[in-house]
């Protein structure tokens, strides 16, 4: 009853909702999370919720959280609800030795999470994209039928200079392109070779990988790259139809090289002409080297859509917080997020 009233536009099917809700807050493998709820004469009117998460920060491992479903009833804001239940929900998992956290705001939540709850601002998700369709692909930003029309010419005309210098992925020998629906135990082994790109990421190890992308009534093609029967890496999409436009997320993407990433996207290109999708989306904190890669498959970094806000929080005595506030140190991707 909560969410219908803080989204009130979203249709909610409660037997979904109590599959996804069983998903997130009950069969995560890192454990249960931390919920502080706000009652008011019989009804729920706050919520802030963290799950677990394992992270890699450094050459450590370390329990960390994220922030998901932050939500406080139209008729109830502005009374510090969700400052009170969100620094309740951190002490709880501070006393459980879980002090460094991350999440992905709204308009809303961002402000408090930085000014009230002294969250670390970090740089916006930047997206790149490639586009089949811009007529159906501007109905995620423009209204206004004839201005997409007119628009839609104009992106045609020149982003097909763009796309006419795509190049074609490097012969790898050896390498095939495999779709899956499960991770199995070579992924373990997987990330032990891959864990020191990036100082700080989520553990992808097969437990969480299988956990994270079976999300009850969601639709994803995952794809491996393979090599003498070892894995060099993977690729998560997901389909979805939003505002009419047919959509392609790419939700995870990790590799062994950047040879083998070029492979791994142009399989996710592939497959979303396959699927006749509008628009193929990716996001992530700054990553030259993915971007540079995207690049050379045709995608672009449109100044119209917004990645949207991330943000870390920490009350750890041990990793200080300069380390943690490089955006550089980070891979962050979609499918870190809540929204899979």
């Amino acid at each position: 009853e909560l969410r219908k009233a803080v989204y009130p536009d979203n249709l909610y099917d409660q037997e979904k909702w109590f599959r996804w809700w069983r998903w997130m807050s009950k069969e995560n493998p890192t454990g249960n999370g931390w919920i502080s709820l706000a009652e008011d004469k019989g009804k729920i009117v706050g919520q802030a919720a963290i799950i677990p998460v394992l992270m890699k920060i450094g050459t450590k491992l370390v329990d960390g959280f994220q922030s998901i479903d932050t939500m406080t009833h139209p008729n109830y804001r502005h009374q510090g609800i969700y400052n009170n239940l969100a620094l309740k929900a951190y002490a709880e998992a501070s006393n459980d030795n879980v002090h460094i956290g991350y999440g992905f705001s709204n308009d809303n939540s961002y402000p408090i999470a930085i000014k009230k709850l002294k969250w670390i601002e970090m740089p916006e998700m930047q997206v790149m994209m490639k586009v089949s369709n811009w007529r159906n692909a501007l109905k995620l930003k423009i209204r206004n039928k004839f201005l997409r029309i007119a628009l839609a010419i104009g992106a045609d005309l020149v982003f097909n200079k763009i796309f006419s210098r795509i190049q074609n992925p490097p012969m790898v020998e050896g390498l095939t392109i495999t779709r899956i629906t499960s991770f199995d135990e070579r992924f373990d082994e997987f990330w032990n070779r891959i864990c020191n790109q990036s100082q700080i990421m989520v553990v992808r190890k097969r437990d969480y990988l299988n956990w994270r992308y079976s999300t009850p009534d969601r639709n994803y093609s995952i794809f491996t790259a393979d090599q003498g029967g070892e894995i060099r890496g993977y690729i998560v999409l997901q389909h979805k139809i939003q505002k009419g436009v047919k959509i392609t997320t790419i939700l995870d993407l990790m590799s062994q090289s950047q040879e083998i990433m070029h492979c791994l996207i142009s399989r996710a290109v592939q497959e979303y002409r396959q699927e006749g999708t509008d628009v193929i989306l990716y996001s992530s904190i700054t990553n030259k080297s993915y971007h540079g890669i995207l690049k050379r498959n045709g995608f672009i970094a449109p100044p119209f859509i917004k990645g949207g806000y991330f943000s870390i929080y920490s009350s750890s005595p041990f990793i200080s917080k300069e380390f943690l506030s490089i955006p550089q140190n980070w891979l962050i991707q979609t499918g870190d997020s809540d929204a899979v």
